[in-house]
């Protein structure tokens, strides 16, 4: 080998690696947001209690993360107008001295209500 394969090989490697994490990264935000905008879906419904939206939002992100996104947790807030689903997790890490970046994403809609409407005087 010569001598600059041995220094080039490493840093090719490093930026193949620095590269496929921060993808890791993307795609665990991407899967938190969708999650949490999933729970808002759910929760906003008529008649629907804020909690459903947390429980469909952790399950949407188990079932899509496949691993990739780690120690998921969805909290509910919000009051009789408003609902806000927020989702958090860890990003896997392809080096294992290097802890894994903390996710969080959050999703906010109005509640669905039925009014009467107004009569023309």
């Amino acid at each position: 080998m010569t001598a600059e394969t041995v220094i080039a090989l490493p840093v090719v490697m490093v930026a193949i690696l620095a590269c496929t994490q921060v993808c890791l990264f993307f795609f665990a935000q991407s899967v938190a947001l969708a999650a949490a905008q999933q729970g808002v879906r759910t929760a906003r419904t008529h008649d629907a209690d804020h909690a459903s939206g947390a429980t469909a939002a952790k399950r949407y992100a188990e079932q899509t993360a496949s691993g990739l996104l780690t120690s998921i947790s969805a909290a509910s807030t919000g009051d009789a107008t408003t609902v806000r689903i927020t989702v958090r997790g860890r990003s896997l890490s392809l080096v294992p001295f290097l802890p894994s970046i903390e996710v969080v994403e959050q999703a906010a809609g109005a509640v669905e209500r039925f009014t009467a409407p107004e009569r023309a005087a």
